[in-house]
């Protein structure tokens, strides 16, 4: 039995940690301390955002986090501080345990095997000894990618090599991620480096050029706000709300859409099904598949993909539900307008019913007001699209974890988190646990096949054959509404001859004439109307590009041989194609509310 409502989401805060191994003495002491006090206040403004809000959290107690590398230095002094804080302690190794262990002295792998020991997850990169350097700046990162914020001990310098601290920054800052910079030396004032400050694109920034300020108590306030509240736009909470509160529609009473399909020949009269699965259901039919792989099946990823994949039901089912319920709007008040033109001109015909003729043009009408009166009410069109967003935002979550490498891309926005779509499926993102253990770059090689055959063969063939029945039923509404105006000229034609010429014929048809001459292109200006309402030839337009585009992704992820940040920016890629078609969609579907035809 599925849940009786979306679900709501837990409040999780993680902070990555990178820093220089070698310390001054002196400076150990006041950094421990930074950190300590920094900790305890990301602590508290987390309660602070969550207090009282079971609104849209599951609990209010945030679960707090600190992924560190457990090496020598800021990773052993942060991880430290977390546990004695009663922060959950999770662990991201550049090697497997047993050929890291040989980056510490006794005291040092003493202190790494006990701090190991307590951690809630730990898994290692796909890397060798031999890749040297390279191990390194990948565990940087995955840090990078896994955390909302981090935390950098950092003497300010160059980095010494790839992976050192520098680079670690800057990968972080081009990613949107907030850096908490501490400098090395224990003393000097510590700050924030975040292009979120000033609504900057990340991408092109970097440590020296990327908006800076006090790591003082107000600021860690506004990032950990920011970071974790729901957007505060009123409408954007609003839609949240909404969204919360929805429940299953099992029954599709909207047959408008599916029977246009029919009619058109676009779908077989038996693939219309009046009855949903209910959402649990089909969103475990859907996932089956994917979760069958191995790097999916593993035990720590299944918690976080149960959650994800409720979501993704949810979301989805709804989302064909608002668009079903939108389009049959749309196509019966054509159709209505339509009719009740017919109803008029058939009163030419039937004198004797004009009065019953008159009432069911009235009622008509009155449905057609009705109707689009309820949708805007509703707001069946702004819930579709809201809920098609979120849905296609969260399939692709599941890879982009799975790969631990690759992030969602939520914090590259200029303007940040503005969307109530965005907060939730960012909130999700972070439930997710740990990424998948992945030890060799044949584990590396499996799990890109898994991703390419799971989540883009699928897409290409949804977006193939789309584009084909988009086109499909485009043309058949132009060349029916053409033909229907083809008509009228024809009757027009006709009805002019027989009017020059006295043909007693078509003058004793001439009320049927007028009928026809007024009806066809009214028939014919509602399925125009249909036909560039629903842009189902833009629609088709979107569909084949978005494949072909796919297509050369999906062929990357198969080439031979592949590493783990080649596969890890191929599913970003992936998923950056899919959020850019969706704001085409978006775009040109937002401005066609349900409206009264003109």
């Amino acid at each position: 039995m599925g849940s009786l409502h979306p679900p709501r989401v837990r409040p999780i805060l993680t902070v990555g940690v990178t820093g220089h191994r070698r310390l001054a003495a002196e400076a150990v002491e006041p950094l421990r301390r930074s950190v300590e006090l920094i900790l305890r206040e990301l602590a508290q403004n987390a309660r602070s955002v969550t207090a009282g809000r079971l609104d849209v959290f599951e609990t209010t107690e945030p679960q707090l986090t600190v992924l560190s590398g457990l090496a020598i230095g800021a990773d052993q002094i942060s991880a430290t501080v977390a546990l004695e804080q009663g922060w959950n302690l999770d662990a991201v190794l550049p090697f497997a345990v047993e050929e890291y262990i040989r980056d510490f002295d006794d005291t040092g792998s003493e202190i790494f095997r006990d701090l190991l020991s307590q951690t809630r997850h730990s898994w290692s990169t796909p890397s060798s000894r031999e890749q040297g350097d390279q191990a390194y700046a990948l565990a940087g990162q995955v840090t990078a990618a896994q955390s909302d914020l981090l935390i950098a001990v950092w003497d300010g310098d160059e980095a010494r090599g790839p992976g050192g601290t520098a680079d670690v920054v800057d990968y972080a800052i081009r990613r949107g991620v907030p850096v908490i910079w501490l400098p090395a030396d224990g003393v000097s004032p510590s700050s924030i480096l975040w292009a979120g400050f000033d609504h900057l694109s990340p991408c092109l920034l970097d440590r020296h050029g990327t908006p800076r300020r006090a790591c003082d108590g107000d600021q860690l306030r506004e990032l950990v706000t920011r970071l974790l509240a729901p957007p505060p736009a009123p409408e954007q909470r609003a839609s949240l709300t909404t969204y919360l509160a929805e429940r299953q529609h099992l029954w599709r009473f909207r047959p408008e859409y599916p029977f246009l399909l029919i009619l058109t020949g676009t779908r077989a009269i038996t693939k219309y099904r009046p009855r949903v699965t209910p959402y649990a259901e089909a969103a475990r039919n859907d996932w089956q598949a994917f979760r069958a792989s191995p790097a999916a099946a593993a035990p720590s990823a299944q918690a976080g993909l149960d959650q994800l994949q409720d979501a993704f039901g949810w979301s989805d089912a709804l989302a064909n539900h608002y668009s079903q319920t939108y389009r049959g709007g749309l196509i019966f008040n054509y159709a209505a307008a339509a009719l009740a033109v017919l109803l008029a001109l058939t009163g030419l015909l039937a004198p004797s019913a004009k009065v019953w003729l008159l009432l069911a043009e009235l009622a008509v009408l009155a449905a057609l007001i009705g109707n689009t009166a309820q949708g805007t009410r509703a707001n069946w069109h702004r819930r579709w699209l809201d809920y098609r967003y979120l849905a296609e935002r969260l399939r692709p979550l599941r890879s982009l974890r799975l790969l631990g490498a690759a992030t969602p891309g939520f914090n590259l926005n200029a303007a940040g988190v503005t969307k109530w779509s965005d907060w939730y499926a960012q909130a999700l993102w972070r439930q997710l646990g740990p990424p998948a253990a992945l030890s060799t770059p044949a584990e590396v090689a499996e799990l890109s096949e898994q991703v390419a055959l799971h989540e883009l063969d699928s897409q290409i063939a949804y977006n193939r054959a789309n584009a084909h029945r988009m086109h499909h039923l485009d043309h058949s509404l132009h060349r029916v509404g053409t033909a229907l105006f083809y008509g009228a000229v024809l009757v027009g034609i006709v009805s002019l001859i027989g009017h020059l010429l006295y043909i007693d014929v078509i003058l004793s048809w001439s009320k049927m004439l007028t009928v026809l001459s007024a009806g066809l292109p009214t028939i014919g200006a509602a399925l125009f109307g249909i036909r560039g309402q629903g842009d189902f030839a833009a629609a088709a337009g979107r569909s084949e590009a978005t494949a072909e585009r796919l297509e050369a992704q999906a062929h990357r992820l198969r080439s031979r041989p592949i590493d783990l940040p080649t596969a890890a920016r191929t599913a970003e890629d992936f998923a950056a194609t899919m959020l850019g078609d969706l704001d085409e969609w978006h775009v040109s579907y937002r401005h066609r509310k349900l409206a009264i035809p003109a």
